[in-house]
């Protein structure tokens, strides 16, 4: 075909040529009507390639703008995981049959609450951050996100159990001590000659809480004032926070104020109606988000009011493009969980620093020479993008900044509970492993955020594309009717096809069946899906015949062009038509007529 030829031969606009050859696809199908009108608005570009002379720049993301608002999904970069992590990963995602990154994500989200406030990632003297993770899988129902939170959550949850069990027999203990003490008291009472001092009482146990589910602000604080080092926020669905975050409770104003004050790892104080407390001040508030919430409920709960709080722009999204699950006996290797759970009690034993005034806080690690020139140059690059997004990517784009060096405190602390790297300060390996996560989590926010932007057609566009990318990337118009109510009949679901197809998104061919019995069938391919000659294999070995056509070609100048030889190769692609399509155009170039 003269795309596929050009493109070889010259290094040509990838674009324009794409326009030039879906005209010449239509005309070999006996639809040549119209061709010259059909080119007219590409007859400078045209002559221009032909010339040598610099094509128009092709703004890839423009093309696609206006067709489907969430762009395609990009694998979750599962090696800039610690190794036993990476390993648990990859295995629990193959048994459970999701993504990587619905595992990965609540991973990480635990870890941060392991690590708590022992340590703190310190930048430069006035800017430390610490270990808190918000994360959110976004996906509809029946896309296991339950299933990959609880494969994270578990290690957490034992831990959490152990404490509960110890916290127990210390109640029992306690409520014998506690009976001697108030013996020996009622003695100390009523004895009037004593000088002694009154026994002191046993202190109450406290239950060392790492998760709980309870999302209000007075939960939270209870919990947080008898224990240091945080907690993590655990629900199985966010609705019910994101719903309840900004509500005005008996006319105290709403919890938002507090939440953001949590993500930071600031002070909160919380005043009370009830409690022998009336006050609960909490140096710093460590808490740590997680749970999965569907798209079009995230679509709503967020709306325009969280979008410019700041509430959104602290989650970091992760939504995996549904995928088809087929039955496997993949498990998990009893010993890459055992290596999780040493990999948590390891972390555990991570204590905190005391401050020239007897208080708790966190130790902050420093960066090594090579890691802070990794983070210099990264921090100006980020800001660099900064720029150039509308308000509310930029409000997600500086938080970016904080969870990369977060995501490096704790793969710095994994790789030296795993045995792998020094626990004193972040070196090189985890500053890249870390902004190559967080640059992977900016392109989520994203296609996260393309969800608000949607509109009814654009959504239906990209579940449509979702649903095709679901049965390979290539489908036939029966293969929706198939999918659901939807498509009632083949026109319907043709007609859906070539809107994609106006849109760019994909392109029409003829399956043969290789040769075999029945008519040719018309195939619909995403021209994202795979790289065109990889994609001609893979149906060729299928006995199915597609043409796919390559839209993200770079912008590229054909610098000393064979004209005489894109003429001949132009002409040779429709030597079987009645009709010259570029002669008019080209006729119109060499008189002097209009272009």
């Amino acid at each position: 075909m003269v795309l596929t030829t050009l493109i070889a031969d010259a290094e040509a606009n990838g674009v324009l040529l794409k326009v030039v050859n879906d005209q010449l696809r239509i005309g070999t199908t006996g639809k040549n009507e119209h061709w010259q009108e059909k080119l007219d608005p590409y007859r400078e570009d045209i002559l221009a390639l032909m010339q040598g002379e610099p094509l128009t720049e092709f703004d890839e993301s423009a093309e696609f703008a206006n067709c489907v608002s969430v762009s395609a999904y990009k694998p979750f970069p599962i090696h800039c995981l610690p190794g036993p992590v990476r390993k648990y990963v990859s295995a629990a995602a193959q048994a459970i049959g999701c993504d990587a990154a619905s595992i990965a994500l609540p991973m990480l989200c635990c870890l941060a609450r392991t690590v708590g406030n022992a340590r703190a990632i310190r930048l430069k003297e006035t800017w430390t951050e610490p270990a808190i993770l918000w994360g959110a899988i976004v996906g509809k129902s029946g896309t296991h996100k339950t299933p990959a939170l609880q494969s994270a959550m578990k290690f957490l949850e034992r831990i959490q159990a152990k404490s509960i069990a110890n916290h127990a027999e210390a109640l029992q203990q306690y409520s014998e001590d506690n009976a001697v003490w108030e013996r020996a008291y009622d003695a100390w009472k009523h004895d009037k000659k004593t000088s002694e001092p009154p026994p002191i009482a046993p202190p109450e146990p406290v239950c060392i809480r790492f998760t709980t589910s309870d999302c209000t602000i007075e939960a939270l604080t209870s919990l947080l004032a008898t224990q240091f080092d945080g907690l993590l926020v655990s629900r199985d669905e966010l609705s019910g926070w994101l719903g309840g975050i900004g509500e005005y409770k008996n006319g105290r104003g709403s919890d938002l104020g507090h939440w953001l004050a949590s993500w930071s790892g600031a002070p909160l104080t919380v005043d009370r109606k009830t409690g022998p407390i009336k006050m609960l001040h909490i140096p710093r508030a460590s808490v740590s988000l997680l749970g999965g919430i569907q798209p079009g409920i995230l679509r709503k709960a967020i709306a325009r009011e969280h979008m410019q709080d700041g509430l959104c722009a602290r989650l970091l999204f992760v939504m995996p493009e549904a995928r088809k699950v087929v039955w496997s006996d993949a498990t998990v290797h009893r010993s890459m969980e055992t290596a999780i759970e040493d990999l948590f009690e390891k972390l555990l034993t991570l204590e905190p620093t005391v401050n020239d005034e007897g208080e708790s806080e966190p130790l902050p690690l420093d960066l090594t020479t090579e890691a802070k020139s990794l983070w210099v140059q990264y921090f100006n690059r980020h800001r660099a993008e900064l720029i150039d997004l509308d308000d509310d990517s930029a409000a997600a784009w500086s938080k970016l900044e904080a969870y990369t060096a977060r995501f490096a405190l704790i793969i710095q602390l994994c790789r030296w509970a795993a045995g792998e790297a020094s626990g004193d300060s972040i070196d090189e390996a985890s500053m890249s492993m870390a902004i190559e996560l967080s640059d992977w989590f900016g392109g989520e926010t994203k296609r996260v955020y393309g969800l608000f932007v949607e509109n009814e057609n654009e959504r239906e566009q990209r579940e449509l594309v979702e649903l095709i990318r679901r049965k390979g990337g290539t489908v036939v118009p029966r293969d929706l009717m198939r999918s659901g109510r939807k498509f009632k009949n083949a026109s319907d679901a043709e007609a859906a096809l070539v809107e994609l197809e106006a849109s760019g998104i994909g392109s029409w061919s003829f399956d043969d069946h290789a040769g075999g019995r029945g008519r040719p069938t018309r195939r619909f391919t995403l021209v994202d899906t795979v790289d065109s000659d990889t994609n001609n294999r893979k149906h060729e070995e299928n006995g199915i015949s597609v043409s796919v056509n390559t839209v993200n070609t770079p912008p590229r100048t054909l610098s000393d062009p064979d004209v005489d030889g894109i003429n001949r190769l132009l002409a040779e692609s429709v030597e079987d038509t009645s009709d010259d399509i570029f002669q008019p155009i080209l006729n119109g170039h060499c008189q002097g007529g209009a272009l």
